[in-house]
C-alpha cells in the first residue's frame, strides 16, 4: 500500500490548482472530509501490520510477534512454531526454524534428527523390553542366615506296611476275591467288613492291584480312616525311641497323627490341622489332637519373632549336627510285612517340609529301608522378595505374598497347598467325589474303591491340561497362566537333603548277659530296625532373594541417558514443549483475539 495514496496533497504557493469535479461516492452514505483524513492516518499507522498478508514475499520481515498478532491462521501457525524452535534446548531443532537458513543445511539437520530419533528409539526399546519382560532377578542375599530363625523341617513318616496280617491278610484277600469272581470251587466270598477294609486299602495300595472293582463309589471318609487305621502297625512297635535336641523324649509326645494318600502317617514339627486349615475344610476327618499352643511365634513371610524364646511352635535348632536334630528308632514286625500291596520294598518313607504344607508323601520321599542307619544333613533353601516388588503383579515376579492369593481351604498359601487343592476341585468335577485325603468339606462325597480309577485320571488329566496351558500362554521368561495358577510363596522354604547310610546291626547292641537284655531281645525278636538322624548341616545357610532387575527409576535413568545423549532432551524439555503447546499457544491465541477486537473496533468507530 503506498503511502502517497493516503498523504493530504496540499499546493505550492503560487500554483493554481485544477480543481475537477469529485464523482459521486459509491456509498449510499457521504462521509464527511474530517472522517475521510482519520480513516486514512489509521490505515497509514497500521499498514506494517497488515503487510504480510497482503504480500508472501515480505514474510521474513515481519517480526515473527506481529505475524502472531495480525497474520493469517496459518501465517500464525508457523510464527509460533518458529517460536519453539528459536527457544527449545532440544539439539538441532533451532536450525530446522531459522528462515534464512539454506535448504541444504536443513536438509542435512532434517537427517541427523531423523538418525538420532530413531536411534534412541530402538535403545530405548530395549530398556523397555528389558523392564518389562525381566523385571525380577535372584539372586543371593547380602549376609547369611542362622538354622535357628528357620523352623525345622516337619517330618513326615510313613511305614511301607499297610497292615498287621494277624488283623488283615491284604495278599490272601486280595487272591480270594479273584479266585471268588473266577468261580474257583470251595472259594467264599469277603464278608461285608472285609469288603471295607479291602476297599480302603486298596486306595493305599499300588496301582497294579486296581483291576478289581470292589466297594462302592462314595464313603464316608472317617470310614476309610478308621479302616486303615485299625488294621495299620501299632505305633509303639514302629516308633520306639527320640531324640529331639540330643534329649530322649517319647515319641508319641511329637509324632501326630496325620492323613495322607500314603495313609495314616505320623508327622513331628507340623502344624495343627486347625492352623494349616481354614474353617470350611476342618473336618472331623482330619482333626486327630487338639493343641493349646498355636504358631503365634511364626509365620512364613515373617519368621520368628523377636520375643520366640530357645523352644517356639514349631520347633527350631540352635546349631548344626547331629546332636541338635531329631532322632528316630524305628522297626517293623517280620512276620506283619505284605508285599503285594506295596511290593517287595519294606520300610519307611520320610517327607520334609515346612510346617504349614500338606504333606504330599507320593510327590518327594526318601526311603529308610530296615536294617540300615540313615544320616540326613539338610541344606536350607529359601528365596525372599523384597518390598520393592510388592507393587508388581504377580504374574511379572511370578509369586504370590499370603495376602495376594486366598485358598478355599487352607490358610497358609503354598504353591503345593494350592496345587492340591486344584486337584480336590478337578477331582470332584470329573468324579463327582474327592479321594479321602484331599481337602475338602463335609458336603463333599469321598471316592469309594470303586472310583479309583477316576480319581486316578482326573489327576493325569489335571498335569496334561496345565502343561497344555502352560505352554500356550506362555512368555519370555514367564510362566504361562492355567486354570490353576499356582505360582511359588514369595516367601518360600525347601529343605535339601544329603543322605548316606551304613547297615545296621541292631542285634550288636542289646546286652543279652543283663536281665535286660535279654528282656529286650525277647522283645524285639522277629523286628527289623532303621535309625535316622535328620540334622542341619552347617550353622548357617545363603538365602535366595527376589529384587528389582529394573526398577521405576533405573527405567528413567536409563531412558534419560538415552535421550541427552542422542538429542540433548531432559525433563525441563518435555515441559517445555508441554508449555508451548497449552499455556504459551493459549496466550497467544487470547492476544491475537484481543488485538483483532481492537483493530476491528477502531476501524469501526473512526468508519
Amino acid at each position: 500500500m503506498s503511502t502517497e495514496s493516503t498523504q493530504p496533497h496540499t499546493p505550492s504557493p503560487g500554483h493554481e490548482v485544477e480543481v475537477r469535479p469529485t464523482p459521486p461516492p459509491h456509498n449510499p452514505t457521504p462521509l464527511s472530509a474530517a472522517n475521510q483524513w482519520k480513516r486514512a492516518a489509521l490505515m497509514a499507522k497500521m499498514a506494517p501490520a497488515f503487510r504480510e498478508t497482503v504480500s508472501d514475499d515480505s514474510e521474513d520481515e515481519v517480526d515473527t510477534k506481529k505475524q502472531i498478532k495480525y497474520g493469517s491462521g496459518f501465517q500464525a501457525a508457523k510464527a509460533i512454531i518458529h517460536e519453539y524452535c528459536d527457544y527449545t534446548t532440544i539439539h538441532g531443532i533451532r536450525y530446522l526454524g531459522e528462515k534464512k537458513r539454506p535448504i541444504l543445511e536443513r536438509l542435512f539437520w532434517i537427517s541427523v534428527l531423523v538418525l538420532s530419533i530413531f536411534t534412541c528409539f530402538k535403545l530405548t526399546m530395549n530398556i523397555w523390553d528389558k523392564w518389562n519382560n525381566n523385571p525380577v532377578i535372584v539372586s543371593f542375599a547380602e549376609k547369611s542366615t542362622p538354622v535357628w530363625q528357620i523352623p525345622f523341617p516337619a517330618v513326615t513318616v510313613c511305614p511301607e506296611t499297610k497292615t498287621r496280617r494277624s488283623i488283615f491278610n491284604f495278599t490272601d484277600s486280595y487272591h480270594q476275591v479273584r479266585d471268588f469272581r473266577s468261580n474257583v470251587s470251595g472259594i467264599v466270598d469277603l464278608t461285608e467288613k472285609q469288603k471295607d477294609t479291602f476297599g480302603a486299602l486298596t486306595q493305599v495300595c499300588e496301582p497294579h492291584l486296581h483291576d478289581i472293582e470292589l466297594g462302592k463309589k462314595t464313603r464316608r471318609g472317617m470310614e476309610i480312616i478308621d479302616a486303615l487305621t485299625e488294621v495299620a502297625p501299632i505305633f509303639d512297635d514302629t516308633y520306639l525311641n527320640c531324640k529331639w535336641r540330643n534329649s530322649p523324649i517319647k515319641c508319641s509326645d511329637i509324632f501326630h497323627k496325620f492323613v495322607t494318600e500314603d495313609g495314616v502317617c505320623y508327622s513331628f514339627n507340623s502344624l495343627s490341622p486347625a492352623e494349616i486349615f481354614r474353617a470350611e475344610g476342618i473336618i472331623p476327618d482330619f482333626i486327630f489332637r487338639e493343641e493349646n499352643r498355636l504358631s503365634m511365634d511364626w509365620n512364613v513371610e515373617d519368621g520368628y519373632t523377636a520375643s520366640a524364646d530357645t523352644s517356639p511352635y514349631p520347633n527350631r535348632v540352635l546349631g548344626p549336627g547331629a546332636r541338635a536334630g531329631l532322632y528316630l528308632f524305628m522297626g517293623g514286625v517280620e512276620m506283619d510285612f505284605d508285599d503285594m500291596c506295596r511290593g517287595p520294598v519294606q520300610g519307611f518313607k520320610i517327607l520334609l517340609h515346612t510346617p504349614g504344607d500338606v504333606a504330599q508323601v507320593s510327590k518327594q520321599y526318601f526311603r529308610i529301608p530296615f536294617d540300615q542307619e540313615v544320616l540326613i544333613s539338610i541344606r536350607p533353601k529359601i528365596i525372599t522378595t523384597s518390598d520393592g516388588l510388592k507393587h508388581y503383579e504377580p504374574k511379572r515376579r511370578q509369586c504370590y505374598f499370603q495376602s495376594e492369593r486366598d485358598l478355599r481351604f487352607f490358610n497358609i498359601y503354598s504353591q503345593s497347598n494350592c496345587e492340591l487343592e486344584c486337584i480336590a476341585n478337578f477331582t470332584l468335577s470329573k468324579c463327582g467325589c474327592v479321594k479321602f485325603s484331599m481337602p475338602r468339606n463335609v458336603n463333599m462325597p469321598v471316592c469309594g474303591a470303586a472310583n479309583l480309577k477316576c480319581y486316578n485320571q482326573a489327576e493325569d488329566e489335571l498335569l496334561l491340561r496345565e502343561f497344555t496351558q502352560g505352554l500356550v500362554n506362555a512368555e519370555e521368561n514367564t510362566r504361562g497362566e492355567t486354570d490353576c495358577n499356582c505360582l511359588p510363596s514369595c516367601t518360600s522354604i525347601a529343605y535339601e537333603a544329603e543322605i548316606s547310610q551304613a547297615d545296621f546291626d541292631y542285634q550288636t547292641v542289646i546286652n543279652r548277659d543283663t536281665p535286660e537284655g535279654k528282656e529286650e531281645q525277647a522283645r524285639r525278636e522277629g523286628m527289623k530296625m532303621s535309625r535316622v538322624s535328620i540334622f542341619f548341616k552347617e550353622a548357617q545357610f545363603l538365602t535366595s532373594r527376589r529384587s528389582e532387575l529394573y526398577g521405576t527409576t533405573d527405567f528413567l535413568a536409563n531412558c534419560g541417558g538415552l535421550l541427552g545423549l542422542f538429542m540433548g532432551v531432559s525433563m525441563l524439555s518435555i515441559v517445555e514443549l508441554v508449555y508451548f503447546c497449552t499455556v504459551r499457544l493459549i496466550s497467544n491465541l487470547r492476544m491475537r483475539r484481543k488485538t483483532r477486537k481492537e483493530l476491528l473496533q477502531a476501524v469501526n468507530k473512526d468508519a
